[in-house]
Parts: C-alpha cells; sequence; structure tokens
C-alpha cells in the first residue's frame, strides 16, 4: 500500500469511526438498522476519502461503483450479524485504543472496496472483529494479514480451510473431501495441485518430508553396485555380452503439504472454522 494512500485512509478513519457505526445501528433494528449503517458507511467514505473511490470513466466506472456500492452493503450485512460482539469488545478498550481501531477498519475498508469476489468480505469482517478483541495490532500486522487474504481467490481458501480442516477439526461428519472442492470449482486434479504449490508460495502452506530413510538408503546401495558392476564390465575388454541396462532409484521419501505455523494463525484470524 502506497504512502500517500495510506494517509489518505488515516484521514477518513477521523469521520469513520466504529462508534458511529454502532451507534447507527442502535437506534434501529432489523433491516432499517443496516440500512443505516450501510448508508453512513458509503457516505463517509466518499465524503471523508473520495481517492478510495475508483475515479474513471464510462463503463468502467459504471462497474466499479456498482462494486464499491456492493461491497458496501456485504460488507454491512456482515458487520451488523457481528455488531453485538464487536459492541461488547469495544466497552473494554481506551480512547486511545479504540482510535487506533478505527484508524485500522479505514485500512480494511480499503480492501472491502476493492474486493471482485464480495464472498471474501465476510472474513475481512471476520478479522476486523478480531482486531477489536485484541488490545493492540499494528498497521504492518493487519496490512500483512489483508494482503495476503487479497491475494488468495475463493478457491484458494476453500483448498486451505480444507487442509487445516483435515487436521485441526474434529468435526469428521461434515469434512469437505478434496474431490468435493475440486467438483464445486471445477478443478482438474492438476489444478488442485497447482492451488496447493500457490498456497506454499503465498506461505500459508509448507512442506513436510515424509522419510523413508532406510530404504531409500537400502534403494540408492543396491543401485551403486549395480552402477559399479556395469562399470567393471564396461572397462574389461574380455566382457563380449551386452552391458545391462542401469535402473533409476525409486526413492520412497517425499514431500507433503501442510498447513504452516503463519496458515494456522491466518485461518483463526480471518476463516473461524473452530
Amino acid at each position: 500500500m502506497k504512502e500517500n494512500k495510506r494517509e489518505d485512509l488515516k484521514s477518513t478513519g477521523k469521520g469513520f469511526t466504529i462508534d458511529s457505526i454502532i451507534n447507527a445501528g442502535s437506534s434501529a433494528a432489523g433491516n432499517v438498522a443496516k440500512d443505516s449503517i450501510s448508508s453512513m458507511v458509503g457516505d463517509i467514505i466518499v465524503d471523508s476519502a473520495s481517492s478510495l473511490v475508483p475515479v474513471v470513466s464510462g463503463a468502467v466506472q459504471g462497474y466499479k461503483r456498482a462494486r464499491f456500492e456492493r461491497n458496501i452493503v456485504v460488507f454491512t450485512e456482515e458487520l451488523y450479524a457481528k455488531i453485538e460482539e464487536v459492541n461488547m469488545n469495544m466497552e473494554e478498550k481506551t480512547d486511545k485504543q479504540k482510535e487506533k481501531i478505527d484508524q485500522l477498519l479505514a485500512f480494511i475498508m480499503d480492501y472491502v472496496i476493492d474486493e471482485q469476489q464480495d464472498e471474501k468480505i465476510a472474513y475481512m469482517v471476520n478479522g476486523f472483529v478480531n482486531v477489536t478483541q485484541h488490545e493492540q495490532i499494528s498497521d504492518d500486522f493487519l496490512l500483512t494479514y489483508y494482503d495476503v487474504l487479497k491475494e488468495l481467490r475463493m478457491v484458494d481458501i476453500a483448498v486451505l480451510k480444507l487442509m487445516y480442516s483435515s487436521r485441526y477439526v474434529l468435526d469428521h461428519a461434515n469434512r469437505e473431501s478434496y474431490q468435493d472442492v475440486m467438483e464445486r470449482h471445477g478443478l482438474s486434479y492438476e489444478q488442485y495441485e497447482a492451488v496447493r504449490h500457490n498456497l506454499n508460495r503465498i506461505g500459508v502452506l509448507t512442506t513436510r518430508t515424509d522419510l523413508n530413510i532406510y530404504s531409500d538408503l537400502e534403494e540408492i546401495s543396491k543401485r551403486f553396485k549395480e552402477l559399479y558392476s556395469y562399470l567393471e564390465k564396461l572397462t574389461n575388454p574380455k566382457h563380449k555380452r551386452s552391458l545391462p541396462k542401469l535402473k533409476e532409484p525409486k526413492l520412497k521419501s517425499k514431500d507433503n503439504f501442510e498447513v504452516s505455523k503463519f496458515g494456522r494463525d491466518f485461518v483463526n484470524f480471518f476463516l473461524d472454522l473452530d
């Protein structure tokens, strides 16, 4: 995130506070409250930091405006569903902590506005609820987590959730299989593996070597003996028969993907699987 954009977001936070959102929803109920929050959030963002709304022309402007409005509505609905939890968390915060949370919320709204897959906004709200639970969170911590979330597509999240759940979630009855994920997202197995390699590149997955050292050493020793015999026959002028065919060693050790420590923290921060 560029520094001037970050300063715009900080400026937005001066008029856009979580207290104002809570107050907007507390004076009404149900859909009226959600509409009040949605209207207030949209107005403040547009009025306080117009640089957050893409300034383009023609059809692109209409598309980005429609996406902006849609994302604000989705954010409102997701936040409204958890507003009581947020309210309880905020009651324990000092004025200084509230000011910092307001600033972080302004950062989060930038990710909300630009998000192309509105299903991910629920995870952004989960992250914000976690922010309100902490005594202190730095800009860099939040921006690192949200940058990673921004880079992931829903299919990436589905595979990450699958790998996390298969090891850390006890509800076996409702657990998906990788075939379920592949079918839902229209993936071939090669594409599924490509997603896992991408998650490994990002850092939410890591590799664990499944070692079969004893078997591998025996295999290597066997192939060395064959190679020695081959070279001996090759250099022996008296050897008239055809040379044996050399075989590549078949090693059993392999790398398996698993969720990294950062990946587990990331899942707990955003995905709320437990």
